[in-house]
């Protein structure tokens, strides 16, 4: 797995290794030399040259580690290994204009209902009935994402556009936002769906809800697992209309404090962590906030690398 704990150092330490600086001399004085020359390539992803900087070493020494290790280590423990090098590959290949960001939540958080007020317009089912999303729902604010949405298999009856809002929508451009089945579903093939496409996409807000914000299956399943994701992470509370601003206060401190207690937290030295903010979608309150901050993320364009550079 390649790692990027900024806060550690180790990056330093993995860059200066036998492996890493073998991996960039031979880029750099063997441009014309076969792959298949260094080892061989049957089996591994090719890589373009898109990606850069530290990633592009890393990247190259995990692509020599896997092919010097195949005859030495059991297929098994370089499946995960195998499985970042084909997702550098495939989403090299695919848009780096756009931003594929999920909305997950578990049931009753309001997940669609804030997926349509980021929309503008109704675009995800919200009611009373559960489950009301069965399929990933995509919403593209610009042309161009096809490519990424067959990646994660939304139908083309389930790929939408926002309702044009000006300015605003201008700062969105890029954005594709993916409305995920619910996390906790009863329905086995709903998780399955959640948890193949929280592998493929380039960040994920985590919609939580006053009541089930401290549920277990959220906290020990996903947020735990995925504590160096953060830096490609947003923690929504929403439905804080629910509650007076003394309450709202005292569930968000403690929300954050679940998120320290998984990894997730920002840092108190200023280590990247998760964005947390507060909103209602069905008021309206936040949703501004929230759109801005989706807009900046957006326009850096580095949601794609950040999150490879996690895994």
């Amino acid at each position: 797995m390649v790692d990027d704990d900024r806060g550690s150092g180790r990056r330093e330490r993995w860059d200066d290794g036998l492996i890493a600086r073998r991996a960039s001399e031979r880029a750099a004085a063997a441009a014309g030399e076969s792959e298949r020359d260094v080892l061989e390539e049957d089996a591994l992803p090719l890589l373009g040259g898109s990606y850069g900087g530290p990633l592009r070493t890393r990247l190259d020494a995990l692509h020599e580690l896997v092919g010097l290790s195949r005859t030495r280590v059991e297929s098994e423990a370089l499946a995960e290994a195998g499985r970042v090098l084909d997702e550098a590959a495939a989403r090299q290949r695919l848009s780096s204009r756009h931003t594929v960001i999920a909305l997950a939540g578990a049931t009753g958080s309001g997940k669609s209902t804030l997926f349509n007020a980021l929309a503008g317009v109704p675009v995800s089912e919200t009611g009373l009935r559960r489950p009301t999303t069965s399929a990933p729902i995509a919403l593209s604010w610009s042309e161009g994402a096809a490519g990424l949405l067959d990646r994660l298999s939304v139908p083309s009856r389930l790929r939408r556009r926002p309702l044009a809002g000006g300015a605003a929508d201008a700062e969105l451009q890029g954005l594709v936002l993916v409305d995920l089945p619910d996390h906790d579903s009863a329905v086995t093939a709903h998780r399955d769906q959640v948890d193949r496409v929280l592998g493929l996409v380039d960040a994920v807000i985590w919609v939580v809800d006053p009541e089930k914000y401290a549920d277990a299956a959220l906290h020990e399943r996903y947020l735990r697992p995925l504590a160096g994701h953060a830096e490609v992470t947003f923690v929504v509370l929403n439905q804080i209309d629910r509650l007076g601003t003394e309450a709202a206060d005292l569930v968000l401190d403690d929300l954050r404090r679940l998120l320290d207690e998984d990894g997730v937290a920002l840092g108190e030295h200023g280590e990247p962590g998760a964005t947390v903010l507060a909103v209602s979608a069905l008021s309206g309150e936040g949703i501004p906030e929230l759109r801005e901050l989706i807009g900046r993320f957006v326009q850096e364009r580095t949601a794609p690398e950040r999150r490879l550079a996690a895994d």
